[in-house]
């Protein structure tokens, strides 16, 4: 047996069970509130009036409850349910088909029954006992509340699916944005290599302008070799470099290359830019030329 407006434990929590009805609401003082796939009706007042009696303590509904726990068989044309001691109070549920009405029960009356009922000459010897063990029972996952409150707890709701789905999209975000970073930074590091091999070549025509106004008369012509070299210096960057490199009339400078990425690529590259070398071994490359006279 379980009473209405009296403390119970459910679910080794102590809760209230208050009156509350199936089917459609007697009036427009009744809100409603979804339980599983049925609405359960009650007056916010009755409610309001319940949590003052009861502060601290959540208040649910009684057939909210009923059908939380699965005791509830909308097929069955009546089920009905005793709440005092002696048996000579309770509430019935009278099911015909999609029509559910919710009354209650005194001295094995059923009090005022729904046209269809009477007209069928329902009574209490055609329903069917709901049995209920109180260590059995669950709670709803809410309890009643007042429209007021459900609508707070729908925006909330739907605020932390918001937060959730914008968090989603920061970590895609900050995904992308790392992985765009690892691409700047290696972009960075080629660009530096870059400048110092422009650098590099720089300092070399500068050298060769000063010892060409010092020493010479007729101006070499040394545009292919520089070109050359501004080619190698662009093609094997990230390679590993060695050797002599001299800008003098008839002199012969020689690179060596190792440590080549992408190895074929590069050489394919050089050879296409009309720079030739030789591969004396398997990791070992010759870059060497003989500076022009003219």
């Amino acid at each position: 047996m379980i009473s209405v407006n009296t403390p119970i434990t459910i679910e080794g929590k102590q809760c209230i069970l208050m009156r509350d009805l199936l089917g459609d609401a007697p009036n427009s003082k009744y809100t409603s509130q979804s339980q599983n796939t049925l609405q359960v009706w009650y007056e916010e007042e009755a409610l309001r009036e319940t949590r003052e009696a009861h502060p601290d303590t959540p208040v649910y509904g009684f057939w909210q409850t009923l059908i939380a726990s699965g005791l509830i068989d909308t097929k069955k044309p009546l089920q009905y349910i005793f709440t005092t001691e002696t048996r000579d109070f309770g509430y019935y549920l009278y099911s015909n088909n999609s029509l559910l009405h919710t009354g209650s029960l005194f001295n094995d009356e059923l009090q005022r029954l729904p046209g269809p009922a009477i007209a069928d000459g329902i009574s209490l010897a055609d329903g069917e006992e709901i049995t209920v063990d109180p260590t059995e029972l669950k709670l709803p996952q809410f309890p009643l509340r007042t429209h007021k409150e459900r609508i707070k707890a729908a925006a909330e709701s739907k605020k932390k699916s918001q937060q959730r789905a914008f968090l989603s999209i920061s970590a895609i975000v900050a995904a992308g944005l790392l992985a765009d970073t690892g691409l700047a930074y290696q972009h960075e590091e080629h660009m530096e290599a870059f400048k110092k091999a422009n650098t590099e070549l720089h300092i070399a025509e500068q050298t060769l302008d000063a010892i060409n106004k010092r020493k010479l008369v007729d101006w070499p012509n040394q545009k292919a070799s520089l070109s050359d070299l501004y080619q190698i210096s662009s093609l094997l960057q990230n390679s590993k470099l060695s050797g002599e490199i001299t800008f003098l009339p008839n002199k012969s400078s020689v690179i060596e290359v190792s440590e080549i990425p992408n190895r074929n690529i590069k050489l394919n590259l050089l050879a296409e830019k009309g720079i030739e070398f030789k591969l004396p071994s398997a990791n070992k490359t010759l870059i060497e030329w003989v500076n022009d006279d003219q």
